[in-house]
């Protein structure tokens, strides 16, 4: 399973999830659903849009979980 790691980029940039949305217009729904692990399956261009706002790398944004068996 990949995860995206919006809840600690958003915790270690001291953002919140508004000013994520005013500056890349991804919904705050979105970006809620994110947070809350309710939201797996995002877009390309939603990754892309987090790594520029938060200035990372895609490492830096997503977290491979190997599934148990």
């Amino acid at each position: 399973m990949i995860k995206i790691k919006l809840r600690q980029l958003i915790w270690d940039n001291e953002t919140t999830a508004t000013d994520i949305h005013k500056a890349t217009g991804i919904s705050q729904s979105i970006l809620s659903d994110i947070v809350r692990g309710k939201r797996t399956n995002v877009g390309l261009d939603i990754i892309n849009k987090l790594c520029i706002y938060f200035d990372c790398d895609i490492n830096d944004n997503l977290e491979f979980l190997p599934e148990r068996k």
